[in-house]
């Protein structure tokens, strides 16, 4: 049983490490990208509507990021050992909250993804579809944490 549990803090240890890596890749993606736009906005070479879809655009790849560098986290203090003095709300006690956590993360983004399609649409692609797909999902994904709060009893009247 002891081996076992060093077996979980290996991957543990390499599956944040990993996440941890991807998460620097995506972020230092979102500043090379932001860097194009900034100039295109100083350029004065783009249309609004474009700024607004690729700012949303870097706005998705920066949470993205945040929520490997989150699963990263919760990973390690899953597995390997807590981590001293993170904030309360980083603070990940079982698999359930880092979920909780990541739906919550999930929520926003496809959020902003479909804000940014509306504020940009020119009317010749199905948004209606989208935004009804967007809806269920997010739905679906407020109905799992809000069953994961309030669990079932197995109470009789």
């Amino acid at each position: 049983m002891k081996a076992l549990k060093y077996v979980f803090k290996g991957v543990g240890l390499i599956s944040s490490i990993s996440l941890f890596i991807l998460g620097l890749a995506v972020i230092v993606y979102a500043f090379v990208e932001g860097a194009h736009v900034i100039r295109h906005i100083l350029d004065l070479s783009t249309s609004e509507a474009n700024v607004i879809s690729e700012a949303m655009g870097i706005l998705d790849l920066i949470l993205l990021s945040f929520s490997i560098f989150i699963t990263s986290i919760g990973i390690f203090e899953l597995f390997v050992f807590s981590i001293p003095d993170l904030p309360n709300w980083l603070q990940i006690t079982d698999f359930d909250n880092l979920k909780g956590m990541l739906v919550k993360v999930i929520v926003v983004v496809m959020g902003i993804s479909f804000m940014g399609r509306a504020v940009t649409w020119n009317g010749q692609e199905e948004l209606l579809g989208y935004g009804i797909a967007n809806g269920v999902i997010i739905l679906a994904l407020s109905y799992f944490l809000n069953s994961k709060k309030h669990p079932k009893t197995n109470e009789h009247s």
